[in-house]
């Protein structure tokens, strides 16, 4: 599928943010480093989504590389009123989820905090960061990669890898929408669509915190405060503003 041509971007995200409340502008690059870094990011209105036609340096939490893969992903940054980190994170993975959705006709998963996975292999991913008065939710959403090279061949996945092949520029149009919404939605309806999602609880993993790596079975996920899981000596409470998931073993865990 050949993507759609770089002027068209810029009107159809103008009609996208004419339909939400919230979001309300549209900044179109052709290329930039990342989105979350650029220029025209850091001197945006909240309000406005910055999206690139290439992004070639992204990142993500904890300062983890998001692979450039030319121009067959997503990348944009949404400028929006401060609120806590953690629910802009349950707000963006579950846009993310619901865009995705659109273009997959299934349910997709949440894997705690925020990235977006099928049968354990990343889709997409978030990242939000507080800036100057000044909230900074980025999302990246691999779209027409058909393969993945070196250590992302079995972590990653993309629509068209999973049969949709879909148009990026309606992915991020899906996307702005999906936003609108989550941004708008009480913490409870967020709750609800995360745990609807979630691809965590009741799977083992090694998580990486303050103190050193904790390896447990997830017993249960409160998406804004953190996860309880279980270890050989108990159960650990592990908050999310310092737990990131190092290693994650997709199957169920045998029950205790």
């Amino acid at each position: 599928m050949n993507s759609a041509p770089f002027a068209a971007w810029g009107p159809r995200l103008e009609a996208a943010c004419a339909a939400t409340a919230l979001i309300r502008r549209a900044h179109v690059l052709e290329s930039t480093p990342s989105t979350q870094d650029a220029p025209e990011t850091q001197a945006a209105l909240p309000g406005t989504v910055v999206t690139a036609w290439r992004q070639t340096a992204g990142r993500g939490r904890f300062g983890r590389q998001w692979a450039d893969t030319a121009t067959a992903g997503v990348a944009a940054t949404f400028v929006v009123e401060p609120q806590p980190a953690e629910r802009l994170a349950l707000a963006g993975a579950v846009a993310a989820a619901e865009a995705v959705e659109a273009a997959l006709g299934v349910r997709v998963g949440i894997k705690w905090p925020n990235d977006i996975v099928v049968s354990g292999r990343k889709l997409a991913g978030v990242l939000i960061e507080i800036r100057s008065g000044r909230a900074l939710v980025g999302i990246g959403i691999n779209c027409m990669q058909d393969r993945f090279d070196g250590e992302l061949e079995s972590r990653a996945t993309s629509l068209a890898m999973l049969g949709a092949r879909v148009e990026r520029l309606e992915v991020l149009a899906s996307l702005v929408a999906a936003l609108d919404r989550a941004l708008a939605a009480t913490d409870a309806a967020l709750v609800e669509s995360f745990l609807e999602r979630d691809a965590l609880r009741g799977t083992r993993a090694v998580f990486a915190t303050p103190e050193g790596p904790v390896e447990g079975v997830v017993r249960s996920v409160d998406p804004m405060r953190g996860l309880v899981v279980r270890i050989d000596s108990g159960e650990r409470f592990l908050p999310a503003h310092s737990t990131s998931v190092a290693e994650w073993a997709v199957r169920r865990a045998s029950a205790p």
